[in-house]
């Protein structure tokens, strides 16, 4: 798993005082130069005056803020009740810890990932009310994680590509997804349902949204997970359907509904191998002919259906599927980065089988990031999936439920996106009512 790392924010009395004076739950910081993945959390605790730590919260590297600084982001921000003595809890630590973590303490900066984990333990100790915050980083979760078995964190780590995939096309921010647990003792049934902070709605509520999506009611007979991301522009519900437990399943699809634009598409994820230091994918795969038959099979089926002619129906193309290739995805629920793989469209993946660039010197064959000219990367497949460039037509869309069948008596998991602009006319009338209790509550009657 990707290492969940720590820095030691420390104020002068002019930084404490704009620190407290901040308006909203977010504060930034310039700090010298420091490396860390922005997909990855970096727990910051405020350090003020005396030494005390007073605040928690999650930082994010952010852009130059001058010769050799780095603007550090903090959200999330966490007051404890009473300040604790950043070097009591240093000294708490062991003694291969205990002086570097003192001198970091009245420096500041990054800390390093086996000090931060002593560390961690001794401050929750200290301070149990950061637990609720905390805890997801602990190494106890870490462990628990780890030793789930390699079948299901396949499974698991397919799922979460998928899910994050979504959350990148629907432009709402992939950290909803950090803090991935399950409870001691249970078994995971689906990556869905180990995400803490999502908006849980009741299935009545789903049934209402989704009621007339293609292929709804075809999930709603199996077993599923559910959940509900936001912003202020965006609505992404998202449904794991699944036949088989998460150790028997043969892999994931998503697929992504526009409902801006009625418009589908369909993303199969397949596992390059690493060969003398590239990753390549073999071809021909029998598992992959297959599924490309029934893919074309399809395809033929929805070419006759016209579109409603209209400018929200305009498609570059009205292929609804797409192969993502790329490195092996290992499960690591505290990095919500999305694999660099390759998208490519499923006609121009059967040209690829077929064309001599491929061909390797020992005469087999294989896709490499080396001899394929041109693939979607994670932003160009956002930027057409969101405009509804590419996809299903409004009426092929209406008749797309053999897709899920499909998969889901082939033994993969059904990643269903729907993504639902929210519209302004119910923000209004949301603030409306807000702005009228407030003040039926300051009347005298």
């Amino acid at each position: 798993m990707s290492k969940v790392a720590g820095y030691f924010v420390v104020l002068d009395s002019e930084r404490s005082f704009s620190f407290e004076c901040r308006n909203d739950n977010r504060f930034a910081e310039p700090v010298p130069e420091f490396l860390h993945s922005r997909n990855v959390p970096l727990i910051c605790f405020i350090i003020e005056e005396h030494g005390k730590i007073t605040h928690i919260g999650i930082g994010k590297r952010g852009f130059h803020a001058g010769t050799d600084l780095r603007r550090l982001n903090i959200q999330e921000i966490f007051h404890l009740r009473n300040p604790i003595s950043a070097k009591k809890v240093a000294n708490a630590t062991s003694s291969s810890s205990r002086s570097y973590l003192i001198n970091k303490v009245k420096n500041g900066g990054l800390i390093a990932a086996k000090s931060f984990e002593e560390f961690l333990v001794v401050f929750l100790k200290i301070a149990p009310e950061a637990a609720p915050m905390l805890n997801k980083y602990s190494k106890e979760r870490i462990a628990r994680i780890e030793q789930l078995p390699d079948s299901t964190r396949k499974s698991l780590a397919g799922q979460k590509e998928a899910v994050l995939t979504a959350l990148n096309i629907a432009g709402i921010d992939k950290e909803n997804a950090l803090g991935w647990d399950y409870e001691e003792g249970e078994k995971p049934i689906s990556y869905l349902d180990g995400i803490q902070q999502v908006k849980l709605r009741e299935d009545s509520m789903i049934f209402n949204d989704l009621v007339n999506i293609p292929g709804f009611d075809l999930i709603r007979t199996t077993k599923y997970s559910s959940s509900v991301f936001e912003n202020d522009k965006t609505r992404l519900i998202v449904l794991l359907a699944n036949r088989l437990p998460l150790e028997e399943l043969l892999g994931t699809d998503l697929i992504y509904f526009n409902e801006d634009f009625k418009c589908f598409i369909m993303v199969q994820y397949k596992v390059m191998e690493k060969e003398n230091e590239n990753y390549v994918y073999r071809v021909p795969n029998d598992q992959l002919t297959e599924e490309i038959a029934r893919m074309d099979s399809i395809v033929t089926s929805l070419s006759n259906i016209e579109s409603k002619n209209n400018i929200d129906d305009f498609r570059i193309s009205q292929e609804p599927f797409f192969i993502k290739i790329c490195p092996r995805i290992e499960f690591d629920p505290d990095n919500v980065g999305l694999s660099s793989g390759m998208y490519i469209p499923l006609n121009y993946l059967k040209l690829l089988q077929i064309d001599e660039s491929i061909n390797g010197a020992r005469g087999g064959n294989a896709i490499s990031y080396h001899n394929i000219s041109r693939y979607f990367d994670n932003t160009g497949f956002k930027t057409i999936i969101e405009g509804g460039w590419i996809g299903t037509n409004h009426n092929q869309s209406m008749i797309l439920e053999n897709i899920i069948r499909n998969i889901l008596e082939n033994g993969r998991a059904a990643v269903l996106a729907v993504k639902k602009k929210i519209s302004r006319k119910v923000q209004f009338e949301q603030e409306d009512t807000e702005i009228g209790d407030f003040i039926m509550e300051d009347l005298p009657f």
